[in-house]
């Protein structure tokens, strides 16, 4: 009788990567803390937010902006219109550069952990080296990937705009939000614009892990990293795609009961029910909504394992 065949090298190799990543983020609930924070300082606030996000209407965006516009328009800059400017601008410098810090932190806080679980559970061997570099390396690296996809946005910019400035003019329709008929409107930009995403996040992951597991230079990683992509590209975007189906799967039955959920917490609160009801609807809501950012941090924690022992498995 003849033995079964092994399976092939790269196949087990790429289900222990997944398996060790789903063993370290349930051993050490620490790392959803980790990933949690990288997750909502990179841009993942406004997605758990976005149940209760109320977007602005024309009628209210006219009446806040229609008088510092207007001088723009029949004269020159005036003094608010230039202070919303200056403050928009802090405000976004501020949310980029304070955002990317902390979502760094938190990636080389969670690295250590996820090491440090492989070495418990006997999974890996090394863990971060003490003259691992700081969270500033690792911001650099991470704000190093944006320009990619700031290049995409820049040629997307105007074809966004109209379409989001008619929807808001003349929408064709109430009835879906204002995103998703934007992007019905130009789909082959918004497509370019998470693809791009994707790539250099993907790049920049692996990169983050070189600079501090094998102590590379800043650029040194950031290009080594999209060497690795090219080189191996079905393993690194095959973590990615993981990585990004596990939030999805985790995160995004989370959001849909909360946005149904919000919408029960302002009906009861419009219709004027007794204290007790609504104190009963809004914390259940809560509820749902604490429990969405637990699944959050558990995603999270397991995509940055993943990337972990994606580069760490082949050394």
């Amino acid at each position: 009788m003849t033995e079964a065949a092994a399976p092939p090298p790269s196949r087990a190799r790429w289900r222990a990567t997944l398996g060790a990543a789903f063993v370290t983020t349930l051993v050490r609930p620490a790392s959803w803390a980790f990933g949690l924070a990288g997750f909502l300082a990179g841009g993942g606030l406004v997605i758990v937010a976005w149940p209760i996000l109320v977007l602005p209407t024309p009628t209210g965006l006219q009446n806040a902006l229609g008088g510092p516009v207007s001088t723009l328009v029949f004269g020159g800059v005036s003094p608010t219109l230039a202070l919303l400017f200056l403050a928009a601008f802090v405000v976004l410098v501020t949310a980029v550069v304070g955002g990317t810090w902390v979502g760094a932190w938190a990636e080389r806080q969670g690295i250590a952990v996820t090491l440090e679980a492989a070495a418990d559970e006997g999974l890996a061997a090394s863990t971060l080296p003490d003259d691992a570099p700081g969270p500033g390396g690792v911001a650099l690296v991470r704000l190093l990937s944006l320009l990619p996809v700031l290049v995409v946005l820049g040629y997307a910019w105007a074809p966004v705009y109209d379409a989001a400035y008619r929807q808001l003019i003349l929408p064709d329709e109430l009835t879906t939000p204002l995103p998703i008929r934007v992007m019905r409107d130009v789909p082959e930009l918004i497509a370019a614009v998470l693809i791009t995403w994707l790539l250099s996040d993907a790049a920049a992951a692996v990169a983050v892990r070189r600079l501090l597991l094998e102590r590379r230079g800043v650029l040194r990683a950031w290009a080594l990293g999209w060497l690795d992509l090219v080189r191996r590209p079905g393993r690194v975007l095959g973590a990615a795609l993981a990585g990004l189906a596990v939030l999805v799967l985790l995160l995004g039955p989370s959001l849909l009961a909360s946005s149904v959920g919000w919408s029960r917490v302002r009906d009861v609160v419009v219709d004027g029910r007794s204290p007790l009801a609504t104190l009963m609807v809004v914390l259940t809501w809560v509820a749902m909504w604490l429990g969405g950012l637990v699944l959050a941090g558990v995603a999270a924690a397991f995509r940055s394992a993943a990337w972990t022992f994606e580069l760490t498995g082949r050394r």
